[in-house]
C-alpha cells in the first residue's frame, strides 16, 4: 500500500531522503521547514475573509492576462488535463498573487503589479508569507539539484524564480456528486515543486502506482510537497511528477493555499543527468504561455 512519506528538513540525509520520496510516491509531508504557524494561521484567516466578500467586491480585482487577482467559482476548467476527461468546471474559487512588479514589462512574460483588495492585513500577510516561502523554495529546490548530483550553477535558471502564491476555497461537493465533477480535476503541477498548506478538512487524493486513488490527510503544521512536470523533465523522468485531485465530499468548506517554485521564464529545461534525449529541450516560457493562455480563455473576464 502506498503511504505519503515524512520529510525532515534538518536531517542529516534530506538529499538521500528527498530522492526516495520522489523518485517513488512524488509527494511528501516536508517537517521542521520553518515557516511559523503563526504565519500560515494569518494566512488562513485573510483567505477566509477575502472568499467571504461579497462577489462584487471580489470581481473588482478579477484575474487579467497577468494571471494575478481573482478566479469566481467555478470559472477555472482544466482543460489540458491528461488524467481525465473533463467537462465540468473545477468547483472552486482562488486569489493569485505573483512577483510585484511596479509595471508589466513587454520584454519578460508574466511581469506586472499584483491585484489587491481593499481589505486590511491582506496584502502584509501574503507579501510577508510569500518572501518567507521563496526563501523556503529556494533551499528545498538546492536539496532537490544535490540529490541528483547536479552543480551549484544550476540554481541559476531559478534566479529570479517564477513564484505563485494561490488561496483556494472549495465548498463542499453536492450529496449527489457527478463522477466528472472535482473541486480540482486530475492533473499534475507543470513547474518544479509546489507546497500545499491546507486546513484540516480533506479532499486531496494521489494517484498510486497501481492506479488507485490514495488519501492524502491534513498534517498539522506540515506542507504536502510535490514535484511538478519541469523537474521531472530535469531528473530526466525519475523524479515523479504524480497526478493529483481534490474531492471534497466532508461537507465542509474547504481552504488551501499551495505555493509554486518554478525556473525563470526564460530558462531552458532539459535533463541534468542521464539520456539528455529523454526530453527535448523546452523554453518554460514558450511552455507556460501555452498552458496559461488556454487556462485563461476559459476563464476570462468577458466570458464568464
Amino acid at each position: 500500500m502506498t503511504t505519503i512519506p515524512f520529510l525532515d528538513l534538518n536531517a542529516e540525509n534530506i538529499e538521500q531522503a528527498f530522492f526516495e520520496a520522489y523518485s517513488h510516491v512524488g509527494f511528501a509531508y516536508l517537517i521542521n521547514h520553518g515557516i511559523a504557524s503563526e504565519l500560515r494561521e494569518s494566512l488562513f484567516d485573510v483567505s477566509e475573509q477575502f472568499h467571504a466578500l461579497p462577489e462584487d467586491v471580489k470581481r473588482k480585482v478579477e484575474v487579467d492576462y497577468t494571471h494575478r487577482g481573482y478566479i469566481p467559482m467555478a470559472a477555472s476548467t482544466d482543460v489540458n488535463s491528461d488524467f481525465a476527461k473533463v467537462t465540468k468546471p473545477n468547483q472552486s474559487s482562488s486569489f493569485m498573487m505573483m512577483r510585484e512588479d511596479a509595471v508589466a514589462s513587454p520584454d519578460i512574460y508574466l511581469s506586472g503589479p499584483n491585484k489587491w483588495p481593499e481589505l486590511v492585513g491582506f496584502r502584509e500577510t501574503l507579501e510577508r508569507y510569500n518572501n518567507e516561502m521563496c526563501v523556503l523554495g529556494a533551499r528545498m529546490m538546492r536539496i532537490a539539484l544535490r540529490s541528483l548530483g547536479a552543480s551549484e550553477a544550476t540554481m541559476e535558471m531559478f534566479m529570479p524564480a517564477t513564484t505563485w502564491l494561490r488561496l483556494l476555497h472549495y465548498p463542499p461537493a453536492p450529496a449527489q456528486r457527478p463522477d466528472d465533477l472535482y473541486g480540482s480535476a486530475p492533473h499534475t503541477d507543470f513547474g518544479a515543486l509546489t507546497f500545499l498548506a491546507t486546513d484540516d478538512v480533506g479532499g486531496l487524493q494521489v494517484l498510486a502506482a497501481d492506479g488507485s486513488w490514495i488519501d492524502v490527510p491534513p498534517r498539522a503544521d506540515a506542507f504536502v510537497v510535490n514535484v511538478g512536470d519541469m523537474l521531472h523533465r530535469m531528473s530526466g523522468g525519475v523524479l515523479r511528477s504524480t497526478p493529483h485531485r481534490v474531492i471534497n465530499e466532508t461537507g465542509r468548506e474547504r481552504y488551501s493555499c499551495p505555493f509554486f517554485f518554478d525556473p525563470h521564464v526564460s530558462a531552458c529545461i532539459e535533463p541534468l543527468v542521464g539520456e539528455k534525449t529523454t526530453f527535448p529541450p523546452l523554453n518554460f516560457g514558450t511552455f507556460l504561455r501555452g498552458e496559461l493562455e488556454a487556462s485563461y480563455e476559459a476563464h476570462k473576464p468577458d466570458t464568464i
